[in-house]
């Protein structure tokens, strides 16, 4: 049995630009920023060619002031 490899991907959403973080589910994992992206389509998808491959499923997490959600 193939043991997960959930990757939690964090958001900090601006008008012009998206901080973007992510970590591994594991224990201990570090948390690894992947810097600045556009907010524009082709943007979002260069983000997630540049997430680790091996990573499934993705969890996007997005601040939405004191009221964050999930996605």
């Amino acid at each position: 049995m193939s043991q997960s490899s959930t990757l939690y991907v964090g958001m900090d959403v601006h008008k012009a630009t998206i901080a973007v973080a992510y970590v591994a589910k594991d224990h201990d994992a570090e948390v690894l920023s992947r810097g600045t992206f556009g907010t524009r389509q082709c943007d979002l998808d260069h983000l997630r060619r540049t997430l680790p491959a091996q990573a499934q499923p993705l969890v996007f997490v997005s601040a939405a002031g004191p009221c964050g959600y999930w996605r």
